[in-house]
């Protein structure tokens, strides 16, 4: 998924914020960063760590839960990392690494946030590995360096967690070996996910503790190309079905109409078959309005020639807006209709607005459901 800094960096944003890469007298729009190239050979441990000669990166947990007093609750904890120079640059980088993270759990009827910022030189946040940590202040992700086992924590004003993420699985590379396009011409992003985690732990919501169980979601991503104008939105889905198959799917909005669209179909062992515009139909069924925003919050996803699987899915709790920095909307799901007796456990969505929008905000869905 694009993340917020793509918006800021893109030139459609004309403010400058004490904590924006665009504030910084060292930020600079050039070609000295790399970009995703097809030929690169995605590699672990190494590429669980950050990439410095790369404008934007991210490591993005979300977690579908359960517990015995709450039948539907989902966390979301995203560290975001933009590089104001590449490493390579003769420009001064004293300053060269901005963080920013924002942790989120919701339920049907509450939703409670948190975002921190920090600069790396400061030790206040960062990455590293052996053994792979990633914090930012008292927020952190630790594990070992395949990242089979992970330990989440995090806590807010009025909510806390604390997770353990668990896989034998390897990483999904996407797209084409990790090289993710996202347009027809050079827009792209190196990405994998790791789709296959149990989780377990508790959740502390207005001081009550609940012991919580489920399933887990990694997104990696690293890239230096931004969206461009004529690109005026993302909607991004991560689908947990009841037999252990995985889907991811995104479709990236052109203002001509003839969108981007690209997926994948994952098995139970993490073999992956990717899908093209050709198998996936997504269509918006129905909107509401969010802080002022109309937004979609039902959609329909067929699957052709997967024996007719269409997935409905809606909002459950539309009143989830991220009132962050750079605002945005996420939400549970309140249910799903599937044939074949097979039941999605997330999907997400991630809506940029378009380049006519006055804010430039960030508008982006994660969606939580349970078996139905």
């Amino acid at each position: 998924m694009p993340s917020v800094f793509e918006i800021s960096n893109s030139g459609m944003c004309n403010r400058k914020c004490a904590f924006c890469p665009r504030s910084d007298p060292n930020y600079e729009h050039n070609n000295e960063f790399n970009l995703a190239d097809p030929g690169y050979q995605i590699t672990f441990p190494k590429d669980h760590g950050p990439h410095k000669n790369f404008r934007i990166e991210w490591w993005y947990l979300t977690s579908n839960l359960k517990s015995e007093s709450i039948a539907n609750l989902g966390i979301q904890w995203t560290l975001f990392k933009s590089n104001l120079t590449p490493t390579s640059s003769k420009k001064p980088n004293n300053l060269n690494s901005f963080w920013m993270a924002h942790s989120a759990i919701t339920t049907d009827t509450l939703h409670y946030f948190e975002e921190r910022f920090a600069r790396e030189e400061s030790d206040q946040a960062g990455v590293k590995l052996d053994p792979f940590r990633a914090w930012i202040d008292n927020w952190s992700v630790t594990g070992d360096d395949r990242l089979e086992t992970m330990q989440l924590e995090s806590s807010g004003v009025d909510f806390a967690f604390s997770l353990k993420f668990s896989t034998k699985i390897k990483p999904v590379l996407q797209g084409n070996a990790g090289y993710s396009k996202k347009s027809e011409t050079s827009a792209a992003s190196h990405y994998y996910s790791q789709p296959f985690y149990n989780v377990e732990g508790w959740v502390t919501l207005n001081g009550e503790r609940h012991v919580v169980e489920g399933v887990g979601w990694l997104d990696r991503e690293w890239s230096s190309n931004l969206l461009n104008k004529s690109q005026l939105g993302w909607d991004w889905f991560s689908l947990h079905l009841n037999d252990g198959r995985k889907v991811m799917l995104f479709k990236v909005r052109h203002a001509s109409g003839n969108d981007f669209l690209s997926g994948s179909w994952i098995n139970q062992d993490g073999t992956k078959k990717p899908l093209n515009a050709s198998e996936i139909e997504l269509e918006e069924m129905s909107y509401s309005t969010v802080k002022g925003r109309k937004i979609p919050t039902k959609w329909k996803i067929s699957f052709l020639g997967r024996n007719g699987l269409t997935i409905n899915t809606e909002a459950l709790n539309i009143d989830s807006w991220m009132d962050t920095n750079f605002p945005y909307w996420e939400h549970l799901d309140s249910g799903l209709s599937l044939p074949l007796e097979q039941t999605a456990t997330q999907q997400q969505l991630l809506l940029i607005p378009s380049a006519g929008h006055k804010e430039h905000l960030t508008s982006k869905h994660w969606k939580n459901s349970t078996t139905y």
